[in-house]
């Protein structure tokens, strides 16, 4: 839908309107930013983890499972399903036939998800 307004025949009426597709249009353009604080859904009360290979505590993080000095000997290999023999979860330390790409045991698995 649209209007002709000539500006020789009402001069008022077109910088009025001249003004407010301006301000329309500047409107359109504004940049609105907005500050909100994330809560991470990893955040427990305990942030400790376990390697996956010798069981000592390390931070807790599903995508690095090993310590350094374990990780250093995993990555010659570089097998993701590489299954660690005496391996152990990476939540909770206890026996699980961890690898990188499933460091976690089933039931911690399941109480992270909910």
């Amino acid at each position: 839908m649209g209007i002709v307004v000539f500006k020789s025949e009402d001069e008022s009426l077109y910088n009025d309107i001249y003004e407010e597709a301006l301000r329309l249009n500047r409107g359109s353009e504004e940049i609105k930013i907005t500050v909100e604080k994330v809560v991470q859904k990893e955040e427990s009360k305990n942030s400790e983890g376990h390697c996956i290979r010798c069981g000592n505590k390390i931070k807790m993080d599903p995508e690095h499972p090993y310590c350094l000095t374990d990780y250093q000997k995993w990555k010659k290999f570089e097998d993701p399903t590489y299954e660690e023999k005496e391996g152990v979860c990476h939540v909770c330390g206890k026996p699980n036939s961890s690898s990188m790409k499933k460091p976690v045991c089933i039931k911690c698995y399941k109480k992270k998800k909910t």
